[in-house]
C-alpha cells in the first residue's frame, strides 16, 4: 500500500511541476450508447431472417471493378437500375438495366449449383458466362487473366449469386456453431450534420460465429465464419455489418447495411442499402432498395429463375477456364486432407 501511494505522490508532484507545460488536446467525442441488448436478443435478430422465404425488390446498382482498374484505380460502371428475386435456400434472379434509355445492361440467374449470367452492356464486352456455384479458394486471380475474354470481364467473373443472397437472406446461427459477443469501440468519421471533418468514438456489439472442425474432437480447430456488428449509437441498435470468412483466416465479403425500413404489408425491417465489398475477388457491388418496390414472401413461378441465351452472344463455360488456369499460391499452399 505505502508502496502505490508513494507512486501517487510522486505522479501528483510531476504534474505540479509541469503543470504550465500540460497541452489540452481535442480527443474524439465518445458518443452515447442505447440501452443494452444480450446476446441471444442479437442471436435471435440474425436467425429471424429465416422467416423471409422470398424477397423482392427493385432499385439502383453500381459497380466496382477492381481488376479491369490501372495501379491503384479501379473501374466503375456507371450506376443502373435493378431488379431482384429471391427465394431460399439459393435461388437469385438479378436483371439489371441502363437508366432513362432502359436497355439491359446484365442478367443473371442460380439455382445454387449453376449460374448463367449475360452480359449485354457495353458491346465490347457482350457474353454469356455460366458455371458452377465454386469454392472460395478457386477464384480467378488478376494474374489468371490471360484470356481476352477473361480480361474483359475483370472481377465480375469472380461475381457469385451466393454473394449475393447471402447478404440478402443472412444464414441462421445453428446449433453447430459456436458464438460469442465482444463491446468494439471504434473511431471513425463523425457523420452527423455540422460535424465534418470530426472524429468520434462509435460502440459496437460484434457477434463473433465460429466452427469447430467436424472430427468430433473437442480439441479440434476453429475458424471464424462470420462477424456480425451492431450499432450501439443508433435507436434499436441495428445490425451494420456482415463480415464472412473463408476456412484459412481470408476475408471474403465485407457487406454494409444501412436505414432499416418496414416492407410493405408486412412487419419485417430490411435495409434500404446494401454495399458487398469483395475486394480480394477483384469487385465491389452497391444495391440500393426502393421501400415502395420491395415484397417480402411474395409467390414466384418456376420461369423466375430460368435464363437462355436467346441472344446467341459468345459463350464462356467458366469451368473450363479455371481448369486450364494455373494454380493460385493459395492452392498450391493447401495441406492434402488426412483420409
Amino acid at each position: 500500500m505505502n508502496k502505490f501511494r508513494s507512486l501517487a505522490f510522486l505522479f501528483l508532484a510531476l504534474a505540479l511541476v509541469n503543470a504550465a507545460c500540460i497541452k489540452h488536446l481535442t480527443v474524439p467525442e465518445q458518443l452515447a450508447v442505447k440501452p443494452p441488448v444480450s446476446m441471444e436478443e442479437l442471436v435471435r435478430r440474425i436467425n429471424s431472417f429465416q422467416e423471409i422465404k422470398t424477397f423482392g425488390s427493385q432499385g439502383s446498382i453500381v459497380v466496382r471493378n477492381y481488376f479491369t482498374g490501372e495501379k491503384d484505380k479501379a473501374d466503375q460502371l456507371p450506376g443502373a437500375n435493378f431488379v431482384i428475386r429471391l427465394m431460399r435456400p439459393e435461388n437469385i434472379r438479378l436483371q439489371v438495366k441502363a437508366p432513362v434509355i432502359g436497355n439491359q445492361v446484365a442478367d443473371m440467374v442460380s439455382d445454387g449449383k449453376m449460374f448463367r449470367l449475360a452480359i449485354y452492356y457495353p458491346d465490347d464486352k457482350r457474353q454469356f458466362i455460366y458455371g458452377s456455384n465454386l469454392e472460395d479458394l478457386h477464384r480467378m486471380e488478376r494474374s489468371d487473366l490471360k484470356d481476352p475474354t477473361l480480361i474483359k470481364a475483370g472481377g465480375l467473373l469472380n461475381m457469385r449469386p451466393q454473394h449475393i443472397t447471402d447478404a440478402f437472406l443472412i444464414k441462421p446461427i445453428d446449433g453447430n456453431l459456436e458464438v460469442f459477443r465482444e463491446e468494439v469501440l471504434q473511431e471513425e468519421a463523425d457523420t452527423r450534420p455540422n460535424k465534418k471533418g470530426k472524429r468520434v468514438n462509435k460502440s459496437y456489439y460484434v457477434l463473433y460465429v465460429i466452427e469447430r472442425d467436424q472430427t468430433g474432437d473437442q480439441n479440434g480447430l476453429t475458424h471464424l465464419r462470420r462477424k456480425f456488428w451492431f450499432d450501439r449509437n443508433q435507436a434499436g441498435t441495428p445490425l451494420v455489418r456482415q463480415q464472412t470468412f473463408e476456412s484459412n483466416g481470408r476475408l471474403a465479403s465485407d457487406i454494409a447495411y444501412g436505414q432499416w425500413f418496414t416492407v410493405p404489408n408486412s412487419t419485417r425491417s430490411f435495409p434500404e442499402t446494401i454495399t458487398i465489398d469483395r475486394h480480394n475477388d477483384g469487385y465491389r457491388i452497391e444495391l440500393s432498395n426502393e421501400k415502395e418496390n420491395s415484397e417480402i414472401n411474395l409467390e414466384l413461378n418456376d420461369t423466375t429463375f430460368r435464363l437462355e441465351n436467346t441472344e446467341k452472344l459468345p459463350e464462356k463455360n467458366l469451368d473450363d477456364a479455371r481448369k486450364s488456369a494455373p494454380a493460385t499460391s493459395a492452392e498450391k499452399k493447401k495441406p492434402e486432407k488426412k483420409r
